[in-house]
């Protein structure tokens, strides 16, 4: 449970310094959400929906676009969420070595005090 929170800590730090391209990402998929709202006539809940499931490049096909503008804020849509989710698997990856460091860094300084005594 201790690594656990290590690797939080760490992880939430490191999600800190990259806030401000997390936050332009998701800028940018609400603004393709409501150009998709707009242009195909959908409710906007359904175009959140839609982007963020094919942001994560899932795509389960319940609804799908119906022009050629819509159908390239998808692809883009993609695009985008492959970095997104890019970047969150690089700083956990990261945070996780941090945490891994610290741990061990942590059982030496035990050891050598246990020695001491």
């Amino acid at each position: 449970m201790q690594a656990f929170i290590i690797f939080g800590r760490h992880l939430f730090k490191m999600l800190f310094f990259v806030r401000g391209v997390l936050l332009s990402l998701v800028l940018i998929l609400l603004a393709f959400a409501l150009v998709t709202a707009e242009i195909d006539n959908v409710p906007l809940p359904d175009a959140l929906y839609f982007t963020f499931i094919t942001a994560l490049t899932v795509g389960y096909g319940d609804i799908v676009p119906t022009t050629g503008v819509t159908r390239a804020i998808s692809v883009l849509t993609g695009f985008v969420g492959v970095i997104y989710v890019g970047l969150v698997v690089a700083v956990s990856t990261r945070a996780l070595e941090q945490a891994v460091q610290e741990e061990r860094q942590l059982q030496k300084d035990k050891l050598s005090c246990d020695k001491e005594h």
